[in-house]
């Protein structure tokens, strides 16, 4: 039994506009990102303001949380917006591939509302040089 495969985010990174701080206290690391969706549900690129924001605690526990908004078309091809949060914890020194996380969804979609609103997603995050693919599951559904 797998888990559907719903969405793939194509996330693009430039190294050179992160943002650190190191303190006694932990780490923050701010990273700015783009990128585009294309799935049968929804097909959008990120609008400007999207970020990952990592922060480690001084026992090298790490907290992700990236927040973005899509601008796009919905199945039915009705123009629409796609914001999205998504979390993930890492054990200290930890980045394992797939990285895991658990991604929650808002959107003006008439056609995505009720479906994309409920909490049954989990996201897979595949490294690259350049930026990650964010793979969002459907944990309710069968591939």
């Amino acid at each position: 039994m797998a888990d559907k495969m719903i969405m793939e985010f194509n996330i693009s990174i430039n190294k050179e506009d992160r943002t650190e701080m190191i303190t006694k206290n932990g780490k923050v690391l701010v990273i700015p990102f783009s990128g585009e969706v294309k799935s049968d549900l929804f097909c959008g690129k990120v609008r400007p303001g999207a970020a990952d924001i990592q922060v480690t605690n001084p026992a090298g526990a790490r907290h992700m949380c990236a927040k973005y908004i899509f601008e796009g078309t919905d199945k039915d091809g009705k123009p629409c917006h796609l914001f999205v949060e998504n979390n993930g914890w890492f054990e200290r020194n930890s980045m394992p591939r797939p990285f895991e996380a658990t991604p929650t969804f808002m959107t003006d979609s008439e056609a995505l509302a009720d479906y994309l609103h409920g909490a049954h997603f989990r996201a897979e995050g595949w490294g690259r040089p350049d930026g990650v693919d964010i793979r969002i599951f459907d944990i309710n559904q069968e591939a």
